[in-house]
C-alpha cells in the first residue's frame, strides 16, 4: 500500500534483502495471488483491496511491524500523547510511518529524542512525511534537532526538512531513496563520516533545497540510478567523485543558476538524461555520455556546441530552447541519427542553420520559432527538393516570429508526413505555397503580410480519421480569392476526413472535421441559412440524399477585445425539434495565446469562423431527412468576462447531404469564385429565406457541396434534442 502506483523496478528493489526472499520473489508472489497488478510497468492496487491492506497493516498485532497512515494516530504518537507502555519503552515495532501534513495549518513538533523514546531501532524502515498539496509547507518541526539512529531505514522522505544537516547518527548504510525536497539542507552530513561507499542508494532527490552548498557526502555513492537537484540556486558545483557513478542515469540540475559547468573530464558512461534548463550561468558544454538520449541545455549561457557532439548517436531530444548567446551549430549536426526532436526557439542570435548533407531519418519535430534564421539559408538547407530526402519524416515544424521568411519553398509539399506548421508573427511572409497533404494544424496568426496563397491550399488524399484547423486571424491583407481557396480545401479536406469516419466508425459518432478562420464582414452566400445576429431558427424540410453533417458559420467583431487565455471559442447550440441523437463539442482557439507581447495579443479587425461536423450512425440505415424546425444561437467565450466585449454579427447554418462524386473547387456551384465569400448584402443573405429557397435546398446543396458521399445520418426523430458544438 505504501508504493501503489510507483515502478516495479523501484518496488522490487525497497523490497529486495528482506530475508532470504527477493524484491522479484515478493512482487511475484502478490500478483499470483492477485492482490496488486502490474500495469505499464507499475504497481496498481484495486482500491477495496488498498483499504482492506491499511486496516490489516495499521494493526498493532502486525508480527512484521505497524504501518501507520492515520493522521490522529501518528501526531499523537510523535507527540508522546499516549498511555500505551510499549510506545514509552521505545519497543514499538513499526515497519512505515506515511503522514501527510496537508490539513495541518501549524506545525507538527517533534522532539529530539521522539523517535528512539517510541520506535524500535531495527524495525523502522520507510518514513514519508510530506503534504500532498503544497510539498513546500510540510509541517513537521524539529525544535531541538533530532536522534536518528535507525540502521534499517531504506525509504526517508521528508518534504522541507528544518535542520541544516541530517542528524550526526543517522546511518545511510540500508538508505535506497532519500528524498528531501524544499529542505533547508546546506550538506548531507560529514564526508569524512565512516563509510567505505553507499552500497544501496540509488535514488536522491534533493530539489528545491535553497541552501545546498555540498554534495560531498555522495562522492561514495557509487551506485546512484538518480539525482535531482533542480532549483537548488546556489549550488555551484559537483564533486570530482562524481565520475564514480558509473550506474547514474537521469541527473536534474534545472534552475542551477549558479552552476557553470560540470567536473573536468566529467564520464558517466550510463547517463540517458541530463537537464540543464535555466542554468544560466552555464557556458561549456562538454561530451560527458555517448549514451545521452535526452539534453536539456534550454535557458543556459552556452555560445556554440561542441563537435564531439556527433558521438551521441542515441540521442533523441537536443533542447536549445532560449539559449540566447547561441551563434553556431556544429556542422556534423545531420550526423546525429536518432535525433527526433531539435528546440532551437528563442535561440535569438541564431542566424544559420548547418547544411543537411545526409538523412535525418528519425528527425520528427523542428522548433525554429524566435530565431534569426536568414530566408535564404533556411530555404537553401531546410526546402530545397535535394534536401527534403533528409527530412521526410518530419512531423512538427515552427517558424513562428521569424521576419525574414517572405515565403516558402514549394518543395515544402514533400513533407508527406507534416501534421503541424506554425506560421506565426511571420510578418513579411506573403504568400503560401502549396501546402504537404496531410496537414492537421496550420497557424498564420498575425501574418500582416500574407496575400496568396496557393489553389489548392494543399494536395488532398485519403487520410485517417483526425480533425484540422487552419488559423489566419489578424491577416488583414489577405486577398478574396485567398479565402476562397481556403474555405474550398477546408470543405474538401471535411470530405476526406468523412470518409475515414465512415470506414472506421461502426457505432454512432459525432465529429468536428475542419474549422478555419480569417478576416471579414460577411457570412458566405451558399449557406442556405443566414442572418444577423447571433439566433437563426431556420424550418428544414425533406431532402432526398442522406443529411451527413452541418456547415457553421459566426461572424465576430473582436472590439477592445484583448486575448485573456487559449479558452477562446466560438460556441454554436443546435436545438432540434423532432430530434434523437448524440451530442458533441468542438473547441476553436485562435493562434497560441502563450505570446508574451501585449500589442499581439489581440484580434484586431471582424472574423468569419466556419466549422465543418459530421454525424455518424450505423451502416445500413435509412437514408433521408424528415421535416424539423431547428434553433442555432452562437456565442463567444473564453470563460472570463472579457468575452462580453466579443460580438456575434452575423451566423449561417445549412445541411451537408450526400452527392456526386468528385472535389469542390472554389470556381464550382455559383458560377464564380465570389460565391464563396462573397461580402453581398442583397437579400439573400437575410434570414428570412422564403420557402421556395428552402424546398430548393437539397438541390443548391448538390451543386455546392460536390464530393459529399456519405453514409446518412438520419438525426430526426421523435424526440427533441439539443447538441453544442464548438466552431
Amino acid at each position: 500500500c505504501f508504493f501503489r502506483s510507483e515502478e516495479e523496478d523501484y518496488v522490487k528493489c525497497l523490497l529486495d534483502q528482506y530475508g532470504s526472499e527477493s524484491g522479484d520473489d515478493a512482487v511475484k508472489d502478490l500478483a499470483e495471488k492477485l492482490f496488486i497488478c502490474i500495469s505499464a510497468g507499475r504497481i496498481e492496487m484495486h482500491n477495496l483491496l488498498c483499504t482492506f491492506g491499511k486496516q490489516l497493516g495499521s494493526s498493532n498485532e502486525n508480527k512484521s511491524g505497524e504501518r501507520m497512515w492515520d493522521y490522529a494516530k501518528i501526531t499523537d504518537t510523535l507527540q508522546g500523547i499516549t498511555s500505551n507502555p510499549q510506545i514509552q519503552k521505545g519497543t514499538k515495532k513499526v515497519r512505515g510511518i506515511f503522514l501527510d501534513t496537508e490539513r495541518k495549518e501549524t506545525g507538527i513538533p517533534v522532539g529530539e529524542h521522539r523517535f528512539t523514546e517510541t520506535f524500535n531501532q531495527k524495525s523502522l524502515r520507510y518514513l514519508k512525511f510530506y503534504d500532498s498539496r503544497y510539498p513546500q509547507k510540510c509541517q513537521v518541526n524539529l525544535p531541538d534537532g533530532l536522534k536518528f539512529p535507525f540502521e534499517e531505514i531504506r525509504y526517508f522522505h521528508w518534504q522541507n526538512f528544518q535542520l541544516e544537516e541530517l542528524p550526526s547518527d543517522f546511518i545511510p548504510q540500508n538508505l535506497i531513496d532519500l528524498r528531501l525536497p524544499y529542505s533547508k539542507i546546506k550538506r548531507l552530513w560529514d564526508a569524512v563520516k565512516d563509510l567505505k561507499e553507499l552500497p544501496q542508494l540509488k535514488w536522491v532527490d534533493l530539489s528545491y533545497s535553497g541552501a545546498l552548498i555540498d554534495l560531498s557526502a555522495l562522492s561514495k555513492a557509487f551506485y546512484l540510478r538518480r539525482l535531482n537537484l533542480e532549483g537548488c540556486k546556489i549550488l555551484d558545483k559537483l564533486p570530482e567523485e562524481m565520475n564514480n557513478m558509473t550506474g547514474l542515469v537521469f541527473l536534474n540540475l534545472r534552475g542551477c543558476v549558479m552552476l557553470t559547468a560540470l567536473p573536468k573530464s566529467l564520464k558517466l558512461k550510463s547517463l540517458k538524461t541530463l537537464i540543464l534548463s535555466g542554468c544560466s550561468s552555464f557556458k561549456n558544454f562538454e561530451l560527458i555520455s555517448k549514451n545521452l538520449e535526452f539534453l536539456h541545455l534550454d535557458g543556459t549561457a552556452i555560445t556554440n556546441l561542441p563537435e564531439t557532439i556527433q558521438s551521441f548517436q542515441k540521442l533523441v531530444l537536443l533542447n536549445l530552447k532560449n539559449c540566447i548567446t547561441l551563434v553556431s551549430l556544429p556542422d556534423c549536426l545531420y550526423k546525429l541519427k536518432s535525433l527526433e526532436e531539435l528546440i532551437l526557439s528563442g535561440c535569438s542570435k541564431l542566424d544559420k542553420f548547418p547544411e543537411i548533407k545526409e538523412k535525418m531519418e528519425n528527425l520528427q519535430i523542428l522548433l525554429f520559432d524566435g530565431t534569426v534564421l536568414q530566408c535564404g539559408n533556411f530555404s537553401d538547407q531546410i526546402v530545397k527538393p535535394i534536401r527534403m530526402n533528409s527530412l521526410l519524416m518530419l512531423r512538427r515544424l515552427c517558424l513562428s516570429g521569424n521576419d525574414t521568411i517572405d515565403s516558402l519553398q514549394s518543395s515544402i509539399t514533400q513533407l508527406n508526413h507534416l501534421k503541424w506548421l506554425d506560421l506565426r508573427y511571420c510578418k513579411n511572409l506573403k504568400s503560401l505555397v502549396k501546402l504537404p497533404p496531410n496537414l492537421q494544424y496550420l497557424n498564420a496568426h498575425a501574418c500582416a503580410s500574407l496575400k496568396t496563397v496557393e489553389s489548392p491550399l494543399a494536395f488532398l488524399m485519403p487520410t485517417e480519421q483526425v480533425s484540422s484547423s487552419f488559423i489566419f486571424t489578424n491577416c488583414e491583407k489577405l486577398e478574396h480569392s485567398a479565402k476562397n481557396e481556403i474555405i474550398c480545401y477546408a470543405h474538401n479536406k471535411s470530405r476526406l476526413l468523412s470518409d475515414a469516419l465512415n470506414r472506421h466508425n461502426k457505432g454512432l459518432a459525432f465529429e468536428n472535421l475542419v474549422a478555419t478562420c480569417f478576416p471579414g464582414s460577411e457570412v458566405p452566400v451558399w449557406f442556405n441559412h443566414r442572418d444577423s445576429g447571433a439566433v437563426l431558427e431556420p424550418q428544414l424540410l425533406p431532402s432526398d440524399n442522406g443529411c451527413v453533417g452541418i456547415a457553421l458559420c459566426a461572424v465576430v467583431s473582436f472590439q477592445d477585445y484583448k486575448i485573456q487565455n487559449n479558452n477562446f471559442m466560438v460556441k454554436c447550440t443546435c436545438e432540434f425539434d423532432n430530434v434523437e441523437t448524440s451530442s458533441s463539442i468542438f473547441n476553436f482557439h485562435i493562434g497560441d495565446l502563450s505570446v508574451k507581447i501585449d500589442k499581439q495579443r489581440t484580434i484586431k479587425s471582424t472574423h468569419v469562423f466556419i466549422g465543418f461536423t459530421s454525424w455518424w450512425q450505423e451502416l445500413g440505415l435509412k437514408k433521408g431527412c424528415v421535416p424539423a424546425k431547428a434553433s442555432i444561437s452562437f456565442e463567444v467565450t473564453d470563460g472570463t468576462p472579457e468575452a462580453a466585449k466579443c460580438k456575434v454579427l452575423k451566423c449561417g447554418f445549412s445541411l451537408v447531404c450526400e452527392s456526386d462524386n468528385g472535389s469542390w473547387d472554389a470556381n464550382a456551384g455559383a458560377g464564380h469564385a465570389s460565391s464563396m465569400s462573397s461580402e453581398s448584402d442583397d437579400d439573400s443573405s437575410k434570414g428570412n429565406v422564403d420557402k421556395a429557397s428552402v424546398v430548393g435546398e437539397s438541390r443548391l446543396l448538390r451543386l455546392l457541396r460536390r464530393g459529399w458521399d456519405f453514409i446518412l445520418f438520419p438525426f430526426f426523430s421523435s424526440s427533441g434534442y439539443a447538441s453544442t458544438f464548438n466552431t
